[in-house]
């Protein structure tokens, strides 16, 4: 059995975007009846059915779609970038459609692509790939910076706030700087990679690095490799875990070892979670602006809107970090 033909499929067999397939199927203003009927006998001609949400969508308000690929529904930082996307969105009048990439992306990106007019998410790989995956349609990346026409994305500063926590700390004293690094790639048989903070973090730390090790991406995996860092490495003073749900293992995980935390140690996470308030210490942590996230990929796709999302010259936009100081550093 065939894949299902989407809208995309009939936009290149009648040589339009896939806005005009929406206008002549769905008898809208602003298109000719030569093109209507061109658009209307190629989608004859593959057997394309819109799909009930489409239908539902076109007939509740003219609107645009976005389609927001969560990386993780465990990580809250991810749900609540969601969440400032929902409600950036609802004010502008887009809709929104949430998947997560469970299977391969290549399949969330396919069946999404036929919904919505742009995607949305935090995506690795080459950007040719991820063009082709999205079928065409213009896709903003977050927290990386795009090159390839079609390929947008909102940046996240986070190297110079790396930068600017070690100098932080050694202000307050640190002088042995370990890190706990994702252990990511290897979910995928991948051997293990360096992620850019780990590189970024490396830099700044100089010749007052200790040794990094690798961790899963929850808090018992964060736990886990801080106990492995601190046996490794038992000089180090000041540690940077990949995340705040890693950070805040590693704070427990200190409790139960019987150490100081900030006295012997001092522990920095990334994101800025409230959810570092819950623990004691509270979590020192590299805050990233997920609002401002939320509202730079809005803006963009605002722009795309206005382009009728054809493959223009990447936008890029950029948020910088906050450092919240806490108890933990």
């Amino acid at each position: 059995m065939g894949s299902r033909v989407t809208i995309l499929d009939v936009a290149s067999e009648a040589g339009v975007s896939r806005q005009t397939v929406t206008r002549a199927m769905n008898d809208m203003a602003d298109i000719s009846e030569a093109t209507r009927k061109r658009v209307l006998e190629a989608a004859e001609r593959l057997g394309y059915r819109p799909s009930r949400f489409a239908r539902n969508l076109v007939n509740r308000q003219k609107t645009h779609a976005l389609g927001l690929v969560v990386a993780s529904f465990r990580n809250p930082y991810y749900t609540d970038i969601a969440a400032d996307m929902l409600s950036g969105a609802a004010k502008r009048g887009w809709q929104v459609m949430i998947a997560a990439p469970d299977g391969e992306l290549e399949d969330v990106l396919g069946v999404l692509s036929a919904q919505v007019d742009v995607l949305v998410g935090h995506f690795g790989g080459p950007e040719a790939d991820l063009r082709e995956a999205g079928r065409g349609l213009p896709v903003v990346n977050l927290e990386l910076v795009s090159t390839l026409p079609g390929v947008h994305s909102v940046h996240v500063d986070l190297e110079s706030g790396i930068v600017e926590a070690v100098g932080a700390l050694r202000e307050r004293g640190a002088r042995r700087f370990g890190m706990v690094d994702s252990a990511y790639t290897q979910r995928f048989s991948r051997a293990y990679e360096p992620s850019p903070r780990r590189e970024w973090f490396e830099r700044a730390a100089g010749s007052q690095l200790t040794g990094v090790v690798v961790g899963e991406e929850t808090i018992s995996g964060g736990g886990q490799a801080f106990a492995e860092l601190l046996r490794r490495h038992p000089d180090t003073d000041a540690v940077l875990m990949f995340n705040d749900l890693m950070a805040l293992g590693a704070v427990q995980n200190a409790h139960a070892l019987g150490i100081d935390v900030p006295g012997r140690v001092r522990i920095v996470g990334v994101d800025g979670l409230s959810l570092g308030e819950a623990v004691d210490p509270q979590l020192t942590t590299i805050s990233l602006d997920r609002q401002g996230i939320a509202s730079n990929t809005l803006d963009i796709a605002e722009i795309l809107a206005k382009a009728d999302f054809a493959p223009i010259a990447p936008i890029h936009r950029s948020v910088r970090t906050q450092m919240l100081w806490r108890g933990s550093a």
